[in-house]
């Protein structure tokens, strides 16, 4: 089948690992009460994130494990924001866009005061430090 464009025999990965979904954040009443003090946490960050669709598959970032909760990183206090996130495999093309998408959705999702870095995660990408430029 084709995606994107895409013949299966073009693909990188022809047969990625689907993952199961995380379960959705429990909303709380305070969520909902502006007098409530809310600073930003991983979950936060994740649930903004995890939705993004695959350049290649048409699965999530979620699905495919390339974005994870235990993988970011949240400073409030400070305004800083690290997202690491691993590509399905070790010579992905995809990792740049994949890394420029996530970027943006958070950049236009949060307040400007963070300051967002996105990085691949140590040990899984062939060309990390090139990526991560």
């Amino acid at each position: 089948s084709a995606y994107g464009g895409l013949r299966e025999m073009d693909l990188e990965n022809n047969a990625p690992t689907i993952h199961a979904a995380s379960k959705q954040r429990v909303v709380q009443a305070s969520d909902y009460d502006d007098g409530v003090v809310d600073t930003f946490d991983r979950r936060e960050i994740f649930d903004l994130i995890r939705h993004i669709n695959d350049p290649e598959h048409p699965l999530t970032l979620e699905q495919l494990n390339v974005v994870q909760e235990g993988q970011i990183d949240v400073n409030d206090d400070k305004d800083e924001i690290l997202v690491q996130f691993t590509p399905t495999i070790p010579h992905c093309s995809m990792s740049t866009l994949i890394g420029l998408c996530i970027r943006v959705r958070l950049l236009r999702c949060l307040p400007t005061r963070f300051k967002v870095n996105v990085e691949i995660f140590p040990g899984t990408h062939i060309s990390r430090d090139q990526v991560n430029k």
